[in-house]
């Protein structure tokens, strides 16, 4: 089935969000990697910005591919295309990143909800005192530091290898696009 929205093929319209989407989760996974302090003010909001990367990545591969059925064959379509196939190996090491260091960051304290507090839980009793204590801030659970440094690197790579795929992407897309239209018809470039 070949996709359209409002008569216009799906590929151009949905790409475009895929080519906001990608490099704003790359870019937010790698400020994450690098600054904990935004990273447990961020929680979830990479993971998910990333999994939205991930959803759309596929979309538009598919969409892409139903347009490239239709067109004549093309070496640039044909570039453009391996090009776009090797995407999604680096949304999936993004994504992944993302997981792993907001589940870092859960386990040795938590994210902080609104600025200056903490998630809160109950702390155990003991036996020599009769008051409970209701609530305290978890203290951090220790993850090796060794740890959160490959992590960071990992999702350093990732974010690297997703943005530097996508500019690729959006250069063959762009050319095979393009290649056909005479210089003097582009815009800006046959205004001498």
């Amino acid at each position: 089935m070949y996709l359209r929205i409002h008569g216009l093929p799906a590929h151009p319209l949905v790409v475009h969000a895929t080519a906001v989407v990608v490099p704003a989760a790359a870019l937010m996974v790698a400020t994450v990697a690098v600054w904990s302090g935004l990273r447990r003010r961020a929680g979830l909001a990479p993971v998910l910005l990333a999994a939205a990367a991930l959803v759309g990545v596929p979309v538009t591969t598919s969409t892409g591919e139903q347009l490239e059925a239709r067109l004549p064959p093309s070496p640039l379509i044909e570039r453009h295309a391996e090009l776009a196939d090797g995407l999604l190996p680096w949304v999936v090491g993004l994504f992944a990143a993302a997981t792993v260091l907001a589940v870092m960051d859960w386990r040795d304290g938590g994210w902080t909800v609104w600025p200056g507090r903490r998630r809160a839980v109950a702390a155990p009793t003991t036996a020599t005192t009769d008051r409970a204590v209701s609530a305290t801030t978890l203290p951090a659970a220790g993850t090796p530091v060794a740890l959160r440094v490959i992590a960071a690197i990992l999702a350093l790579v990732a974010a690297t290898g997703t943005v530097v795929q996508v500019v690729r992407i959006g250069d063959a897309g762009a050319r095979a696009s393009w290649s056909d239209v005479p210089a003097a018809a582009r815009p800006g470039l046959g205004d001498g």
